[in-house]
């Protein structure tokens, strides 16, 4: 049958050592791993900034030209999106005990309170769809927890 350190199974020859052997969790989390996450934070909320300010410049008055509500889009983004982001990846690095549904409702609010400068706009939609878009990314699409090796929820 051969050595004690060898088994066969399903036709080949395993180690057993290999088979007894526990998988060890590294302490620190994969630095490309976290990066991977923030990557896809950042692509998501893009993402869906850009599907939103599409849907804004099908919506809005015909007044104005398509390329003048990119460029605001563009602006919008900077004033909007890069708080947002920073809220984002600061608050799930530092995300560690806390639940993922309470996590994500306590973060909704400061999000939406990045859109006040669209509260001066010619034309509602932009305020709405972007606090739309705010919610939706805070509520459903945002990677939580960044560091999944660090989190642990709390119990009640």
């Amino acid at each position: 049958m051969g050595t004690p350190a060898l088994m066969w199974m399903n036709g080949r020859e395993v180690r057993f050592r290999m088979l007894t052997q526990d998988m060890k969790t590294p302490a620190r989390p994969g630095a490309r791993r976290v990066l991977e996450r923030i990557g896809r934070l950042v692509l998501t909320y893009v993402a869906l900034f850009a599907v939103t300010w599409v849907i804004i410049t099908v919506m809005v008055h015909p007044d104005d030209s398509y390329t003048d509500l990119i460029w605001f889009g563009l602006g919008v983004l900077v004033i909007t999106g890069v708080p947002t982001l920073l809220l984002a990846l600061l608050a799930g690095l530092a995300h560690r005990h806390m639940e993922t549904t309470t996590f994500r409702a306590t973060l909704a609010f400061p999000m939406i309170f990045f859109t006040w400068p669209l509260v001066g706009a010619n034309y509602p939609e932009p305020l709405v769809f972007q606090v739309l878009c705010q919610i939706a990314f805070a509520a459903y699409l945002m990677p939580v927890p960044l560091v999944p090796e660090k989190w642990s929820p709390r119990r009640r």
